[in-house]
């Protein structure tokens, strides 16, 4: 059953156009991947879904959970949603967590918002969940402050507060980028684990295809603002049709394997564009080596299960599972 049916997503700064003509539709319990690299429109689409846009940006299109349109609701009823309905996990948890204020009543005030109940409560429901992410001292860490805390510590108690109300949907920015490696894999298997106890469904942003591939259902491919490719992770990793994908997995495969060491790693040729100076047409056109003036028109995204929006796309290799 749909939980989530986004059409049209399109979010304006002025005339800077910075996530165009976005769709897509998350079942309940599922779970996407966004990927693609910083300035691609990742963030911004999920800030345009919970309605944490700068007031100087515009939307079109629309965003239905559960039939709500989440880009014209009113303000009141987005604070209602946010921590409800709908929990954030952002990527910098000192940027999001008050530091003048004991991270237990901040998991605490969440509940009291949405749930009610005394004080007392609310803070042995902040204690329990605090044990959840699993923190073996949970009211040593609830007495504490984010500058107490380690960055692992400090992502888990954003997760505690992501799943405080039992939402149905979770939105996941970037949750590991400043973790070392051990760490970011804890903090990737608590969340697909409560995740997973919850039922919610998820939308994890990262650029690390590493990130994504263990967890996610399906993967949505973002450059330009634009939806370039989506498909089962499976299919879209071992047969990628957009060269912009293809340049992705060969530059994530590389890093993975060490060719660092002595060779020169494979790269996506020249940069990401800044705002509004994307080119007209294919949004990857001006880094594409297999551009074409055909590629000034926009491509549709097309494809049924496994689309791509590419004039030109890579050829598939053999069937997924199938032999060479």
């Amino acid at each position: 059953m749909t939980l989530l049916q986004v059409d049209g997503l399109t979010v304006r700064f002025g005339r800077a156009e910075v996530v165009g003509d976005v769709s897509f539709a998350l079942e309940r319990g599922e779970r996407i991947g966004l990927i693609g690299e910083s300035g691609s429109g990742k963030s911004m689409t999920a800030l345009a879904l919970i309605g944490l846009l700068p007031d100087d940006a515009t939307t079109e299109g629309r965003a239905l959970l559960d039939g709500d349109d989440l880009l014209t609701m009113s303000e009141s009823k987005r604070c209602d949603l946010r921590g409800d309905r709908v929990g954030m996990i952002f990527q910098e948890p000192m940027t999001a967590l008050n530091p003048v204020m004991r991270v237990g009543n901040q998991v605490a005030e969440v509940v009291r918002r949405h749930r009610g109940g005394s004080k007392r409560a609310s803070w042995g429901r902040a204690l329990e969940l605090l044990a959840r992410v699993e923190f073996t001292d949970p009211q040593r860490i609830a007495s504490s402050y984010p500058h107490e805390l380690s960055g692992g510590q400090r992502q888990r108690i954003m997760v505690a507060m992501a799943i405080a109300c039992s939402p149905a949907l979770v939105l996941a920015d970037e949750p590991t980028t400043a973790l070392d490696v051990t760490v970011q894999a804890q903090v990737l298997e608590l969340l697909a684990r409560l995740v997973s106890e919850e039922d919610a469904a998820l939308v994890l942003i990262s650029h690390d295809l590493a990130v994504v591939s263990g967890m996610c259902d399906r993967l949505l491919v973002m450059y330009g603002g634009r939806i370039v490719e989506s498909g089962p992770t499976n299919v879209v990793l071992e047969q990628p049709r957009h060269p912009y994908t293809v340049g992705l997995l060969a530059t994530s495969t590389a890093m993975a394997e060490g060719a660092a060491r002595g060779r020169t790693l494979p790269t996506i040729r020249g940069s990401v564009p800044g705002l509004g100076q994307f080119p007209a047409g294919c949004v990857f056109r001006s880094r594409c080596e297999r551009a074409t003036d055909r590629c000034r028109t926009t491509p549709p995204l097309a494809g049924e299960g496994h689309a791509f929006a590419c004039w030109h796309p890579v050829e598939p290799r053999v069937p997924v599972g199938g032999a060479a």
